[in-house]
């Protein structure tokens, strides 16, 4: 049985561990060799982990004792934004990643107008699984371009 829970310190070292085997697959053919290490170095790190858990909201899910996923939400400006959403591969495709969103949306505060992502242009596997979630194209967003290799994707909270 899965359970999904809020994150504690003591584990950012099963979070990290999440991140290291899921990037490279996540990503792999999507991006360079050199953005998958960069990004791991600098979002997976022990560091950027525990600010997560600290100063946001990272929830994770748990089959037994083994962390099989996470999520971890935080602000921007005036906007709440998924940073990550990753499962163990072999855990993908079970109903992992829509227990932690609905959960995420659940811990949310309330009155909470929308949630928002950014997410690869290529990864259609990511995009059609926000798409089949209610996540659209975002008619607004944080103060940030994102070039042309990222986009934002937004959930209405309001009506979902």
């Amino acid at each position: 049985m899965i359970t999904v829970r809020r994150a504690e310190v003591g584990d950012v070292e099963a979070i990290r561990q999440i991140g290291l085997v899921t990037w490279p697959v996540a990503y792999a053919g999507l991006v360079s060799d050199e953005f998958i290490t960069d990004g791991l170095a600098q979002w997976w790190s022990p560091e950027a982990v525990e600010r997560g858990i600290r100063n946001g909201i990272t929830l994770v899910a748990a089959e037994g004792e083994q962390l099989i996923g996470i999520v971890g939400l935080g602000r921007e400006g005036d906007f709440w934004v998924m940073w990550k959403l990753y499962v163990l591969p072999d855990h993908q495709g079970k109903g992992v990643g829509k227990a932690l969103l609905d959960a995420a949306v659940k811990a949310l505060p309330e009155g909470t107008p929308e949630l928002v992502l950014d997410v690869l242009v290529g990864n259609d596997k990511a995009i059609g699984f926000y798409r089949a979630n209610g996540f659209r194209e975002a008619p607004k967003t944080p103060d940030r371009d994102l070039g042309v290799e990222l986009m934002w994707m937004s959930l209405d909270l309001q009506t979902a």
